[in-house]
């Protein structure tokens, strides 16, 4: 299994256990309005992006729009990987 592959299933299992009522969490289920990620664990949330990446993600305007969805993640981070 590629680091793309994987990276993205490690994150959607850390969401499903926090979340044991979500039976599934798809690739374009937006993370935030379904209230999956909040302000309390989305340092914890990139923190594990980084950690799967091996580099630090700046801080920028653009950093919820770009982690809002597993399928954004893969793309944004894991592209090429």
């Amino acid at each position: 299994m590629s680091l793309q592959a994987s990276g993205i299933e490690t994150l959607r299992e850390w969401l499903l256990e926090r979340h044991p009522d979500v039976a599934r969490i798809d690739d374009d289920t937006d993370l935030f309005e379904r209230k999956l990620i909040d302000s309390i664990n989305f340092v914890e949330y990139i923190l594990i992006i980084e950690e799967l990446i091996d580099r630090e993600i700046p801080v920028t305007p653009d950093l919820i729009p770009k982690t809002a969805t597993l399928g954004r993640v893969r793309d944004n981070f894991f592209a090429g990987a």
